[in-house]
């Protein structure tokens, strides 16, 4: 029981404090990071209450239902809890805290759903299987979602284009929780699911480096505008 808590609860800890880690030039405030993982820990409830009111009977294409009645429905109460709480923070000052909230609430989210595939709807004796089957599939799967998302949230944040660029993450998020569900879920087993996930971490990497670029030329500049106005505007 407590390797199997263990092997649910770990791996999005880890990944999370990974992306944390990334943060190398403005590291946002560890009460905001637990407060955001928490976030997407709640995110859970609606997500569920929702899931079970877009019933599969209600789509005309297994692709529509996946599309709507999963990875949007999970994608969306993430982004929402991302735009409504933390998108409005001080501390959310570069692009790149939009990757790490991103994250944490992806992960959070993860967390619980992890918990409860491994101990509710893991047939019995398969539930160290499914927990490390998981663990490198469906946990990273909503790290990269995160990071998409989180990515062109950061960017509308700081840009003219907001509604284009905040949806646009949030469509791309969707579309690849979209991809990896509905290879599985179709009958085509997990090679291609596989594929589109190795796919999305490629770009969330590229994601990260832009962003991380991006931070240390923000905090370079804004380090020697503080050292320019100590020493000559006296």
């Amino acid at each position: 029981m407590i390797l199997l808590f263990a092997l649910a609860v770990i791996p999005p800890l880890l990944i999370a404090y990974y992306v944390y880690q990334q943060d190398r030039y403005d590291k946002e405030p560890k009460g905001l990071l637990v407060k955001s993982f928490l976030f997407g820990c709640l995110s859970v409830i609606p997500a569920l209450v929702l899931e079970i009111i877009l019933d599969a009977n209600l789509f005309s294409s297994l692709f529509l239902y996946v599309f709507v009645g999963i990875a949007l429905v999970e994608e969306g109460v993430k982004f929402f809890f991302l735009r409504v709480y933390m998108y409005q923070k001080e501390e959310f000052n570069e692009p790149m805290d939009g990757i790490v909230y991103g994250v944490m609430i992806s992960l959070g989210f993860a967390t619980v759903e992890n918990v409860v595939y491994v101990f509710v709807y893991s047939y019995p004796g398969s539930e160290l299987q499914t927990a490390i089957m998981r663990m490198f599939t469906a946990i990273p799967l909503h790290a990269v979602c995160g990071i998409i998302l989180g990515y062109y949230v950061g960017l509308a944040k700081f840009s003219n284009n907001y509604k284009i660029l905040i949806y646009k993450g949030l469509f791309f998020a969707v579309l690849t929780h979209t991809l990896y569900n509905y290879f599985i879920m179709a009958g085509y087993g997990i090679l291609l699911s596989i594929i589109a996930l190795i796919i999305a971490i490629y770009f969330s990497k590229k994601a990260i480096n832009i962003h991380q670029d991006d931070s240390k030329q923000r905090n370079f500049f804004k380090k020697s505008s503080l050292f320019f106005n100590k020493y000559f505007n006296k």
